[in-house]
């Protein structure tokens, strides 16, 4: 039963565990959004709510449906999806196992078919998941989030079910400790995180879940288990916890964040393939900007008539023209290539670094980013920016869409961030280029790079406005105000671009 609330979290990497050893087949390493689509198109001529297939290394169960307000529906799919991963894991080192774990799928697809149709989960699963404690997590606003704890406990009824699936698929009742890999070895958590799909239609969820698994691919974000018809299981960090308002404006944390934020726009790249071609090095800033616009402004009624008079006051024609403008000042040829803000600085970025998606372990001080729902490419200077403006909050619950902008970092904090950013960054890139040699930093280069990028950081500041402020109006249309109030939102955001306009068109002047 839900017990109460706990606060975000995820785990850290570990030598051992789910997805630890290294993939030995090429379809389960290549990251392949429409390998979801395909699997929903098949499993559509099945009955069965358990069908599974191997997407982007893990287990997709696109007919199993999680009810967020039933808890027995949340710890089912949390033991169906350890189990598969673990057997997953289990036939990545067991050949045996390998060639009988999947059905041939039609030549062309982006994912497996796994072998596990005559299984009877439900007289698997039953007596187990009962042991199983869920939580709800509280800060996001976009998700349900949920804690599943308890693993530790049920590992041998886990053996178990892996034994029973093994005589199903391989023709042998030999337990899966007798493999190469211990089960103890395999489930070292205690606790898994399941997400539940928000922001229906304003996130290509194919798209992000396989950009998810590559940034758990490449160790930058943490383990991606599964994923189920309306969300994904992930990995829980256990110790960590979410950042505070007050956490980001502890100078020694904002530079550990610096160094995290460097360290995913140059170490991580996107893997060739779909995600690739999706992805590019184009940035998709300006077109999901021009588009939240235009979606914004076709909405004719919102979810109740208070609601469609508040969104009248934000005078949306006129927000219309702000865009407009700024997304031609940034893609104009310019005079001077020098000058081409619309090739600087382009990156993998997070783009929604508030503090509930950074997480810190008071013991170590590790710093981890989390929920790159709306990660992608983009410039790095956006990156900064949206950090800065989320300094102010305004996105929990108990917010209710009020950031307060007497928290806005001032701008020695700001300085001393681009700093240690540049620092890392060419520590990093160095490193890339010539090993785990010993880096000379010219100070004086790194200073003359961090406040060129400042400059930059203040023009996307007003971009970042207005990317947030449409968002939340497109989600007052969507989902409504009765949880969190989005139009409350949208008109602070909008009303602090006109305020940081202002200041910075007399610092131009």
């Amino acid at each position: 039963s839900i017990n109460g609330t706990t606060s975000t979290s995820t785990s850290p990497t570990n030598t051992y565990g789910l997805y630890a050893i290294p993939p030995t087949n090429t379809n389960s390493t290549i990251m392949s959004p429409s390998g979801y689509i395909q699997s929903r198109e098949l499993a559509h001529s099945s009955s069965d709510q358990y069908f599974t297939t191997l997407v982007d290394g893990r287990p997709y169960l696109p007919n199993l449906t999680v009810d967020a307000t039933d808890d027995a529906s949340i710890a089912k799919v949390a033991m169906v999806t350890i189990i598969l991963s673990a057997y997953i894991s289990i036939s990545k080192v067991n050949e045996d196992v390998c060639d009988k774990l999947y059905f041939e799928a039609e030549k062309g697809a982006t994912f497996r078919i796994l072998n596990v149709e005559s299984i009877d989960w439900d007289e698997i699963i039953q007596a187990p998941m009962q042991q199983l404690t869920c939580v709800k997590v509280t800060g996001g606003i976009t998700n349900a989030l949920f804690r599943v704890s308890g693993f530790q406990q049920i590992i041998p009824s886990i053996s178990s079910a892996l034994s029973k699936i093994l005589s199903f698929t391989v023709g042998t009742d030999t337990p899966p400790s007798s493999s190469s890999i211990d089960i103890h070895k395999l489930i070292i958590f205690d606790s898994i995180l399941i997400r539940i799909f928000g922001a229906e239609g304003m996130i290509n969820r194919d798209i992000e879940t396989s950009t998810y698994a590559a940034l758990c691919n490449a160790d930058i974000a943490h383990q991606y288990l599964g994923r189920f018809s309306n969300g994904r299981i992930e990995g829980w960090l256990e110790g960590f916890q979410p950042l505070t308002f007050v956490d980001l404006n502890d100078e020694c944390t904002s530079l550990e964040i610096a160094k995290e934020m460097a360290r995913l726009h140059c170490l991580f790249e996107v893997p060739e393939g779909e995600l690739k071609d999706h992805h590019g090095m184009e940035v998709g800033l300006w077109d999901q900007l021009s588009g939240w616009m235009e979606q914004a402004l076709g909405y004719e009624e919102f979810r109740t008539e208070g609601d469609t008079e508040r969104v009248k006051k934000l005078e949306l024609d006129k927000i219309g023209k702000e865009v407009k403008g700024i997304i031609e000042s940034f893609t104009a040829p310019p005079e001077d290539e020098k000058n081409d803000k619309s090739k600087s600085g382009i990156v993998f970025c997070h783009n929604d670094l508030l503090a509930a998606n950074i997480m810190r372990d008071p013991a170590t001080n590790k710093i981890q980013l989390i929920d790159f729902e709306y990660g992608g490419t983009n410039y790095a200077a956006f990156d900064m920016a949206n950090h800065f403006n989320e300094h102010a909050g305004g996105t929990s619950v108990e917010e209710n869409g009020h950031p307060d902008y007497t928290l806005f970092p001032e701008l020695e904090r700001q300085q001393k961030f681009c700093l240690e950013y540049v620092k890392t960054l060419k520590r990093l890139e160095s490193m890339k280029t010539n090993g785990e040699k010993e880096v000379v930093i010219d100070n004086a280069q790194v200073h003359d790079e961090a406040m060129s990028l400042l400059a930059q950081v203040k023009e996307f500041i007003l971009v970042n406005h207005l990317y947030w402020g449409l968002w939340a109006v497109n989600q007052a249309a969507e989902e409504g105000c009765e949880e969190f109030d989005y139009i409350t939102y949208a008109t602070n955001r909008f009303k602090e671009y006109y305020l940081r306009k202002a200041e910075w068109e007399k610092e131009r002047a």
